[in-house]
């Protein structure tokens, strides 16, 4: 009975172990599967140290003792990733050489320094540096421009960096998204954010959080809509703010007169129709009324009516009739077109409005 009894457990135990053994496998298949689906992969910690060693041994003009940039660089936590890897690679550069140094801290003052003379700044920055050197220095020059609303000059630096060439891929993903998602490139918002996500358990909380929020606000935009009307005009009044006021910002403003333009035709077409349905309503029911009442004039009685059958001519102008609409229908119409958007820009467009209800037709 007793070696019955521990033949049983034997065969639980390892039925157990078995199982916990096939578990573990499942799960191990899928954290492989999760890396393999991620087109992207944190820099190795050794490697960083192995390229940093190699840059100093053939540096002989460093700005500060090698002991001293060493030491500040094993500070740096051995499984550290993220933007606390690049702020520490880029801060162990800048006691490396002065140039480094300046332009680092002007991007910390945002106040400071111009986005141009920062470009011209790069110049020197050619060839001759390793190429990980080049991208990390880079990168934190596209972050600072994007942080100054620079969105164009940012995106520029940042889409000419290879992901395996920075310290955060994270970083260069999160910035192109953000540059992206101001200047309305849907798609390319849209593909840059899925890759960053493809990491998102392992992002910094406010890289995830707000990555998450710029896809579900830029998913929904839809071409010619009011929302990318106001997103437009938001544009504008960035460029503006920053003194631009060239090809760019005319092109731009050009196309929101154009969209609202459409859009003024389709709701002009939409209130004719539904005028021209209100009519027919209108004649069908005095039509039924007529024809309840009383007797049908005979055929062969002629009809009185003295009028010569003319017609008077009324100019429409330019805009379908908009100024000849009911005030309550125009009133409505309004309402419609702007209760979406901000204060201000709904002022504009209510003004280009009574513009046309109040032209003189042509």
């Amino acid at each position: 009975m007793v070696l019955t009894m521990l033949n049983a457990i034997t065969k639980v135990r390892v039925v157990s172990a078995l199982l916990l053994f096939a578990i573990g496998g499942i799960a191990m298949a899928s954290d492989v599967e999760l890396r393999k689906a991620a087109s992207w992969q944190w820099p190795v910690p050794q490697q960083l140290t192995t390229a940093l060693t190699a840059y100093l041994d053939s540096n002989s003009g460093l700005a500060h003792p090698r002991e001293q940039i060493e030491s500040f660089w094993s500070q740096l936590p051995s499984d550290q990733t993220g933007p606390a890897l690049l702020d520490h690679l880029l801060a162990t550069l800048a006691m490396t050489d002065l140039r480094f140094d300046r332009i680092l801290s002007e991007l910390d003052r945002p106040s400071a320094g111009s986005p141009s003379a920062i470009a011209m700044d790069l110049n020197w920055l050619d060839g001759s540096w390793p190429e990980w050197v080049q991208s990390n220095v880079r990168l934190a020059i596209g972050r600072g421009l994007a942080h100054r609303h620079l969105y164009d000059e940012a995106l520029q630096i940042l889409s000419s960096i290879e992901l395996r060439s920075v310290a955060d891929p994270s970083t260069l993903l999160f910035y192109k998204a953000v540059c992206h998602h101001h200047l309305l490139q849907r798609e390319d918002c849209i593909q840059t954010l899925t890759q960053l996500m493809e990491r998102e358990s392992e992002l910094v909380s406010r890289y995830a959080v707000t990555a998450r929020l710029m896809k579900s606000d830029i998913e929904p935009l839809k071409e010619d809509s009011l929302d990318e009307i106001s997103r437009l005009m938001n544009d504008v009044q960035r460029r503006l703010d920053l003194g631009r006021s060239g090809k760019v910002v005319r092109d731009q403003e050009q196309q929101i007169v154009d969209k609202l333009d459409k859009m003024i035709d389709k709701i002009e077409e939409q209130l004719q129709q539904q005028q021209q349905q209100q009519q027919q309503q209108q004649q069908e029911s005095d039509g039924k009324q007529k024809k309840g009442q009383g007797k049908p004039m005979d055929e062969s009685r002629v009809a009185g009516g003295s009028g010569p059958g003319d017609v008077d001519q009324k100019s429409t102008g330019k805009r379908s009739g908009w100024g000849d609409l009911p005030p309550a229908q125009r009133h409505e119409a309004l309402q419609n077109i702007t209760k979406d958007l901000p204060s201000h820009y709904r002022e504009v467009i209510e003004a280009y409005f009574k513009a046309l209800a109040t032209e003189n037709p042509e």
